[in-house]
């Protein structure tokens, strides 16, 4: 078993979390005082998506913002 009951080892957790952190601080405060946490954006994922790869969600929602279907 991995980090936190995943199949996620140490190691990529802490590179993945690291990395997204730094981006994450990166965001005016300004903004993150009006935006929705992390858990209630989690939370509004539906049951459809989790029959998918990271990697399509990823290309989806990519491809849905520049196409300004969502943001």
């Amino acid at each position: 078993m991995g980090f936190i009951g995943t199949s996620i080892s140490q190691e990529d957790a802490e590179v993945i979390l690291t990395t997204l952190a730094k981006a994450y601080s990166g965001i005016p405060q300004e903004i993150k005082s009006i935006a929705p946490n992390l858990d209630y954006i989690l939370e509004q994922i539906p049951e459809e998506a989790r029959k998918y790869t990271l990697e399509e969600l990823i290309k989806l929602l990519s491809w849905a913002n520049k196409n300004g279907i969502i943001f």
